[in-house]
């Protein structure tokens, strides 16, 4: 009976020893952290952003916009009408459609007599552009001045010695064509003399008339040699 009773025992221990040791082995049948599990646990690196060319591209556009309406902004909008704009490109336009025409072909006109000029030789001697200027200047002089004179018609100084030094030249190419004769002085005395020269001697005002015979005789002169000239330059004219 006793030796049942330790068997028991014995086989109560011996069972326990058992689970003890399966318990055990399970825990080091526990499979290790395999490499993939370690990769799920890791977060991944972050991806280097790229900027898409046409974005870029079109950013940068912008950006330039508003930096030329910053910079620029009263040049291309002149004014702003109940929030409205008026932009420099309808003023342009519309310039363009009432005087684009003439403008156009005053420019072409000017560019054919500098070079009609330009290529005749005709050197303008400045000291006679000054002289002019001055002359100029004293007869405006009671009239607020020369530079107030250019104000108010649009013109800049250089501008008009341009104007003048082309007079000059085109006087110079023309001078064999302007000059008058005595008996030609007379009869535009003789003509007027009810008029511009009543109550007046021939003698008196003959510089005048000379001087008025001269300023027609180059007026048609120069209508006529300016049609030449311009029939055989090689202008190209396209819409507007």
């Amino acid at each position: 009976m006793v030796k049942r009773e330790f068997d028991m025992a014995t086989a109560k221990k011996t069972v326990k020893k058992v689970s003890v040791k399966k318990s055990v082995s399970k825990k080091k049948a526990m499979p290790a952290e395999t490499p993939s599990m370690a990769v799920e646990m890791v977060s991944p690196p972050a991806k280097k952003m790229s900027l898409n060319p046409k974005f870029l591209t079109a950013a940068l556009i912008i950006l330039g916009i508003a930096l030329l309406t910053y910079k620029f902004g009263p040049w291309l909008v002149p004014a702003v009408v109940n929030g409205k704009p008026v932009t420099r490109f309808e003023m342009w336009a519309r310039m363009e459609k009432s005087y684009g025409a003439q403008t156009l072909d005053d420019l072409v006109n000017e560019k054919v007599l500098d070079y009609a000029i330009a290529s005749s030789g005709v050197k303008v001697d400045p000291a006679k552009v000054e002289e002019q200027m001055k002359s100029l200047e004293s007869q405006f002089e009671s009239v607020g001045g020369l530079d107030e004179a250019l104000v108010q018609r649009g013109l800049t100084r250089a501008e008009l010695e341009k104007q003048v030094s082309t007079q000059l030249g085109v006087e110079e190419i023309l001078k064999d064509k302007v000059t008058s004769t005595d008996e030609e002085l007379q009869a535009e005395f003789a003509k007027n003399a009810d008029t511009l020269y009543k109550d007046k001697k021939f003698e008196d005002v003959k510089e005048e008339v000379a001087l008025s015979l001269k300023d027609a005789k180059l007026r048609d002169a120069f209508l006529k040699w300016f049609a030449e000239v311009k029939e055989s330059a090689k202008v190209k004219n396209f819409e507007l």
